[in-house]
């Protein structure tokens, strides 16, 4: 990990620093020579952590190459030190107007001497530092690692960690995954005469090649093809290589000898010996443990379609491994995913208790939490259960293990080859996304992250590596990063946004334990309870997750740059203004989400490098003036605080991306009291979103110089749409705009905006309409519309359905009449429709051929309904039908579902009905079980405050 510190050094060293450095002079030489030194060892280092790692995977955490990697990490992180520093104290003396500023009011006074000085005495120190580790470099004899690195790489990849263990897996110990089993042997043996590829894509540790395994020893598939071959493949191996292989086995599969003189042979002699050899022949070829995106194209011209119902078969955690294959070869990708509770615990069962299977009473609850942490991978399952198996049946060791787990996944030897599998995906990723995986150790096991706040934050922290000429922004670099990141299998999505892009995302638990030892061995981050005060001198990044002031009190480092708070009860007062003294002068990221803070003191503008202030979900009421000196801030995050008004300050923040300010309460798509903002924001022209504001017609010519919106959310103090409109036309990138009218008696006056930005995708309307704009069919990229409080005499859905792409659909109290209709062929990719608060409602009529793809179906609060919707039977794709909030309703109706009605509802999934209880939680009960058996199925769950994000 010294490589990632390294290359963010490096970064830093980059045009901008030199820029302001060049003005002390003689000092820029002094710098550009540490950044070139920096670059001789990072042309070695890569090489060096490979063989680190190899080496840490092995058990060895004590050699030569690893101490020279800690070395290298600990002296970018002082060079790291000493860039901030210089640029903290530049600022702190020319009063946040930069070095020039300060240069021309200082001119050789003693504070630059001193300054320069003191610079020139730290990078002498630096530069005899990286002299000592270029000795110790050659003394380790370094230079030739490169050469052994590669050749214990492709040694270790070939044994595959737990590879030839899956492979020899036995069948009657495969659980979970007989029914993908079977389908592959009907693919394997089926008539279909072209070369079929099916490639079998999970996370590490899932049992891909146990189950390609299974099928390719099985008898039936054997004799199915004239010769066979397995090859494992692993992270590197010689194109040449991998050829010359697949020939040996191929041949030997017919007990033949391979041709002597292949192994003399090029790529393209090799490639025609294959193709001449399996002209004639059905042939099966399982490429296990694939990695490289591009691994088909080596293979692709030796492997020909000679129709002879040839099948290849690749295993691989790349998602694009699969994507790579063009259309015109013929494939079938078969996603694995963890395994369902009942087969985890069938498997675990197995293995933890052997042959009999059985779960002693009093240690079920704890085998439930250690099942939990293992999440369905079956190797952490069997390993896991195979280490208990070894351990007395006793509470005490089995708790001992649980809450070691992490410690012992790299030393325990039964472990070890869990450790590997999962070690192995963070140890291919490219350095840019490293850090980022990494990122995931400053949250709780198992936490659910928004998308959009996680880019944020590597945005911030200097991850994303973005060019100003480059046509995509840090936040397209970022959401790059994160979908290769869930590509390769190492980040699992949660929820998605209705147009399929991920809204939440999480790491595996024990994908968290392995980043946990990671960060805290390395100094990347750490997080602090009660349970682990230890602080490394050099940790970056800090959460105090739970904790009182004897942990608190143990920050007195400047070295942070970033600091979480999580699951805070009670925070001493005083934290909030340590927090702005110079134990938190380097800091880049504050992140006090959901944390028990009131106020924000003044010397928060005291943090010159703060690129990102979220006060998320806490009661501060206001913001300090000095909030105007942070000039590097990009992110200010007051979702749901009780921030009024903002300070007239705001306009100096020029570098500004994110202004979120409140947030929308469903299902009324309101902003409260919303948040009055001073003239002169109109300066913050790189803002991408803005969220949550009151505008009046003083501050609409302030809106007009935001170009670069990509989220606007306003409230309009009247009803004067055409002023707003006008104010927005020229927002060529806006995606999203959410408009509230907060005075019910107003009428909202937008029918005169003759057009959107065409790139809109998400539109909320809240306030009266009595009509739809005739502009609302020009905006062919809408995906989903939010309309509340619209007062519509007319069925909304005759304009409505005419959006091409519409997604999701919200009609929230904004429809008077007794009847939607929907006809044959209506809203065509809709894909899920919300009903809510329709007070005049009393028939819902469903043609068929209408939302031929809708999923969920919500219904509530519409009192004069009596009846399911009529021709829901022809929604086959629907699998939620939700009347929430009208339990009562339904039971005390014996007309709204019948006997005749049950059938047409049987198709679907889950249809389920809900209420309040008198201590506000919601009673959900299966309609199923209203009507036709006594209630078995009832659940008692929180109720939920509804939040939009523009995530």
């Amino acid at each position: 990990m010294a490589e990632i510190v390294v290359n963010l050094v490096i970064d830093k060293l980059g045009p901008l620093l030199v820029q302001e450095i060049k003005f002390l002079r003689g000092v820029r030489q002094e710098i550009e020579d540490v950044r070139e030194e920096l670059k001789s060892i990072r042309f070695f280092l890569k090489d060096a952590e490979k063989r680190s790692a190899i080496e840490e995977l092995e058990g060895n955490n004590n050699s030569d190459v690893q101490q020279w990697v800690a070395q290298v990490r600990e002296v970018a992180y002082c060079i790291e030190d000493v860039l901030d520093e210089f640029a903290f104290t530049v600022a702190q003396l020319s009063h946040g107007r930069g070095i020039v500023g300060f240069l021309r009011k200082a001119n050789r006074s003693l504070k630059k001497l001193k300054l320069r000085q003191n610079v020139v005495n730290d990078i002498q120190e630096i530069k005899a530092s990286l002299a000592k580790i270029q000795d110790r470099r050659k003394r380790y004899r370094l230079d030739s690692i490169k050469k052994e690195s590669d050749v214990e790489t492709r040694n270790v990849t070939r044994q595959g960690g737990c590879g030839v263990g899956s492979y020899y897996t036995e069948e009657d110990q495969i659980v979970g995954y007989e029914s993908i089993r079977k389908e592959l042997i009907d693919l394997m043996v089926n008539k279909i005469p072209q070369r079929r590829v099916i490639v079998l894509v999970g996370t590490g540790g899932l049992g891909k090649t146990t189950l390609a395994a299974s099928v390719y020893k099985k008898n039936d598939v054997k004799n199915h093809f004239n010769c066979r071959a397995w090859i494992h493949v692993g992270k590197t191996y010689i194109k040449e290589d991998l050829l010359r292989r697949t020939i040996q086995k191929l041949y030997s599969s017919l007990d033949e000898n391979a041709p002597g003189h292949m192994e003399t042979m090029d790529e393209m002699g090799l490639i025609d010996m294959l193709r001449k050899y399996l002209e004639n022949k059905s042939y099966m070829v399982v490429f296990d443990d694939v990695w490289k995106d591009e691994f088909w194209r080596y293979v692709e011209h030796a492997l020909p379609d000679n129709h002879k119902s040839s099948r290849l078969i690749i295993t691989t955690r790349n998602r694009v491994v699969a994507d790579f294959l063009p259309t015109d070869v013929e494939h079938t990708d078969v996603i694995l995913k963890g395994l369902p509770w009942d087969k985890a615990w069938q498997l675990f069962c197995m293995k933890a208790f052997n042959s009999d299977g059985f779960c002693p009473p009093e240690l079920e609850e704890l085998s439930n939490k250690i099942l939990e942490k293992c999440g369905g991978l079956p190797l952490a399952i069997v390993a896991v259960g195979g280490l208990l198996s070894k351990k007395n049946q006793i509470v005490t060791e089995w708790e001992k293990l649980f809450n070691n787990l992490g410690e012992d996944l790299g030393s325990d030897p039964h472990l070890r080859s869990c450790n590997r599998v999962l070690s192995e995906g963070f140890y291919d990723l490219p350095h840019h996304l490293k850090p980022c995986l990494l990122y995931f150790g400053l949250f709780p096991e198992s936490y659910s992250i928004g998308c959009g706040r996680l880019i944020r934050l590597w945005i911030a922290e200097g991850f994303v590596q973005f060019q100003s000429n480059n046509s995509n922004g840090p936040e397209e670099i970022g959401q790059e990063y994160l979908t290769e990141l869930i590509e390769r299998n190492l980040v699992q999505v949660l929820e998605t946004k209705v147009q399929g892009k991920p809204l939440n995302c999480r790491v595996h638990d024990l994908m968290h334990e392995i980043i946990l030892k990671k960060t805290e061995q390395s100094g990347f981050s750490r997080i602090l309870n009660e349970h682990n005060m230890s602080q490394c001198t050099t940790t970056r990044r800090l959460t105090i997750s739970e904790s009182t002031n004897n942990v608190l009190v143990r920050i007195n480092d400047s070295k942070v740059r970033s600091l979480f708070l999580s699951n805070m009860v009670e925070l001493p007062r005083s934290f909030m203004s340590t927090i702005s003294t110079d134990k938190f002068k380097l800091m880049r990221v504050l992140d006090f989400e959901d944390s028990p803070i009131d106020y924000v003191p003044e010397g928060v503008g005291n943090l010159y490098h703060l690129h990102y202030l979220s006060l998320k979900n806490t009661k501060v009421k206001v913001l300090p003036k000095t909030v105007g000196k942070l000039l590097n801030l990009e992110t200010l995050n007051l979702k749901n605080t009780l921030v009024g008004e903002l300070p007239v300050e705001i306009k100096n923040l020029k570098k500004l991306r994110y202004l979120i300010i409140t947030h929308l309460h469903r299902p009324y798509m309101s902003y409260g009291e919303g948040t009055n903002i001073q003239e002169g924001f109109g300066s913050l022209i790189d803002l991408r979103k803005l969220q949550g504001v009151r505008l009046n017609s003083k501050t609409f010519e302030e809106l007009r110089k935001l170009r670069q919106l990509r989220g606007l959310g306003v409230q309009l103090v009247n009803g004067n749409g055409k002023d707003l409109f006008s104010s927005i036309a020229n927002m060529n990138y806006l995606k999203l705009l959410a408009i509230e009218l907060p005075n019910r008696d107003e009428t909202f006056d937008i029918e005169s905006m003759a057009s959107l930005p065409k790139y809109l995708e998400r539109l909320y309307l809240t306030g009266n309409l009595k009509k739809l704009p005739d502009w609302i069919l020009n905006l062919q990229n809408l995906a989903k519309v939010y309309l509340t409080r619209s007062d519509f005499t007319d069925d909304p859905m005759i304009v409505l359905h005419s959006l091409p792409n519409l997604l999701k659909l919200y009609l929230v109290e904004a429809y008077n009449g007794e009847q939607l209709h929907i006809e044959q062929g209506w809203f065509p990719k809709l894909v899920e429709l919300y009903l809510f608060d329709l007070k005049g409602l009393k028939f819902i009529m469903i043609e068929g051929g209408a939302m031929s793809l809708l999923e969920t179906l919500v219904i509530s609060a519409c009192p004069l309904l009596k009846v399911i919707p009529s021709g829901v039977e022809n929604l086959r794709n629907l699998s939620v039908l939700d009347f929430y909030d009208m339990l009562m309703e339904i039971e005390s109706n014996s007309t709204f579902v019948t006997s005749e009605t049950l059938e047409k509802l049987k198709h679907i999934p889950k249809v389920i009905a809900s209420s309040h209880d008198k201590e506000g939680k919601i009673i959900v009960k299966y309609v199923n079980d209203i009507f036709s058996l006594p209630c078995q199925s009832v659940e008692a769950l929180p109720e939920k405050k509804g939040e939009t994000s523009f995530s």
